[in-house]
């Protein structure tokens, strides 16, 4: 292990870190590829850090998003009682010590943390920023309270759909990898997770009590929805899911967000929608009442033939 593993380790062993940045994370998920870790200190203590994986494109090295991995990006421990003037000269400080350590590539792209706000170091190296949205309920702690707050046709769904349908907890992720298959085969397209890493991210959840995997049935055991959703002491976050096509209208991915949020309550503060894009996936999470929350997706391409090729 090098001596930015280590640190990391450590750093993640005292610190309240975000799953998707967390040392074990990294290591269990990418072990065998090619992952490493920017480490930054000051007075011997480590005050803020930056893993990435680098893949293979053909002949390119890249720093890209990981599947099921939704947020990436920098973490900082600022000093206590910091300024506001002084945070951001500290903020520039230790990103610039981070960007310095990057593995030499053809080319960066991460999705960071929602609540990470200054990317002018980046700006300033080079790197350009497109901004992205998620909705997050900050605070689940009061779940009728978050109830009241959905729009009246998701209130509507669940209602409908916990007439009908029963959720249950479930091991089964090949289910979720088939389900997905064919959605995707319906589309003509190709599913892009390998069942291995649907397995890999399933059970570091399971055997780190960090995950569950949501199932919601009808009476004739017919499957409507899977919903895989994670936490961390900060935050849930819906990681995954699918719907069987035939039960589109069931409500039954509405009746799985709300069973995860109830249960996301007694474990952590907030809920993550992870955000999407897609208007009209942006439309249904939006109707669960959470603040819209952009997050930077920061990228840089120094391969003159990636440039060509718009990557």
């Amino acid at each position: 292990m090098t001596e930015n593993k280590e640190l990391y380790q450590q750093m993640c062993e005292q610190e309240d870190i975000p799953l998707f940045l967390q040392y074990n994370w990294f290591n269990t998920l990418y072990k065998g590829s090619d992952w490493n870790v920017a480490v930054e200190q000051k007075g011997g203590n480590v005050v803020g850090i930056l893993p990435y994986v680098v893949t293979k494109k053909k002949s390119f090295k890249v720093i890209t998003p990981q599947f099921l991995s939704p947020y990436q990006g920098v973490w900082i421990k600022y000093p206590a009682g910091q300024k506001y003037a002084s945070k951001v000269g500290f903020e520039k400080e230790v990103i610039n010590g981070l960007i310095e350590q990057i593995s030499k590539v053809d080319a960066f792209k991460q999705n960071f943390l929602p609540g990470f706000t200054n990317w002018m170091p980046f700006n300033w190296k080079g790197y350009e920023q497109s901004t992205r949205y998620t909705y997050i309920i900050n605070d689940i702690s009061d779940t009728d309270k978050v109830f009241g707050d959905f729009k009246e046709n998701i209130r509507r769904e669940i209602r409908k759909a916990e007439k009908v349908l029963r959720v249950e907890v479930t091991e089964d992720i090949d289910l979720v990898f088939q389900m997905k298959l064919k959605v995707y085969e319906a589309n003509n397209d190709n599913y892009p997770i390998p069942l291995s890493k649907l397995k890999l991210v399933y059970d570091y959840c399971k055997a780190n009590n960090c995950g569950e995997l949501l199932v919601a049935k009808d009476s004739e055991g017919n499957i409507h929805s899977i919903l895989l959703y994670v936490w961390d002491n900060l935050s849930a976050y819906y990681l995954h899911g699918v719907t069987d096509s035939k039960y589109k209208t069931s409500g039954s991915m509405s009746l799985l967000l709300w069973e995860a949020i109830k249960k996301s309550a007694t474990k952590t503060k907030a809920f993550n929608f992870e955000g999407s894009m897609v208007e009209s996936i942006e439309r249904y999470f939006r109707g669960f009442g959470g603040k819209q929350t952009p997050y930077f997706q920061i990228s840089k391409t120094d391969s003159k033939v990636l440039k060509l090729l718009n990557y």
